[in-house]
């Protein structure tokens, strides 16, 4: 009997992936193999607990080095969460979206600049790295009327007049997780966390057999 905990990261129209091979099912299948029913049921229970702690984990290491929120990186693994059954093994995480413009970093100016005067857009998007300066963008109203919406982003032009504009955009979510050294602190942490959860559901697993075997 083999199981996978798969992290599946679509990034745009291709994908990056990042692949747990959980390896104590081998030794699991040994020690309960009198009791397929258990095994089914400490593997589920194990790959399901480390599904959610795992995108736990990821809405906390990726602002840790990127200059994003956690509650967008979470929100990114909205109805990509698929957890497993106890006659279907597979778990995955999938995590989609777009570029992200630059309102979703710190930048500055953070208002528009009154004509005439023409001010440096710098952003932060990665934490360990100095300021981005952009050539091309300038700070502009989005035209927002709510204040829970963006009031302000960073624009290019799409030609050499005035209009039309667009927001310059950047990384992705899925980008920043399976960046490199990224996605290693995930799969460590996943394969960590399975390995614990495996443990733990098969001593439970072999204390309910030892206590039915007793009480028979």
């Amino acid at each position: 009997m083999r199981s996978f905990l798969i992290v599946i990261l679509v990034v745009n129209m291709g994908k990056g992936l990042i692949q747990i091979d959980t390896r104590q099912i081998d030794l699991l299948s040994v020690e309960l193999q009198s009791f397929p029913k258990q095994t089914q049921t400490a593997i589920y229970h194990a790959l399901k607990r480390s599904l959610d702690q795992t995108k736990n984990e990821i809405g906390r290491i990726v602002p840790k080095e990127y200059a994003i929120k956690a509650k967008e990186v979470k929100e990114s693994f909205a109805g990509g969460v698929n957890y497993p059954t106890k006659s279907n093994l597979e778990a995955s995480l999938t995590s989609k979206g777009k570029r992200l413009s630059f309102a979703h970093f710190p930048f500055t100016p953070k208002t528009s600049i009154r004509k005439g005067k023409r001010a440096v857009v710098k952003v932060t998007i990665k934490k360990s790295r100095p300021k981005v300066t952009s050539k091309v963008g300038f700070t502009a109203s989005t035209g927002a009327k709510s204040d829970d919406k963006v009031q302000f982003n960073v624009f290019r032009r799409l030609g050499k007049e005035r209009f039309p504009i667009a927001p310059i955009r950047t990384l992705s979510i899925p980008q920043m997780i399976t960046a490199e050294g990224i996605d290693e602190k995930i799969q460590s942490f996943a394969l960590e966390k399975f390995e614990q959860r495996l443990e733990h559901e098969t001593n439970r697993a072999m204390d309910r057999i030892q206590n039915k075997i007793k009480g028979g």
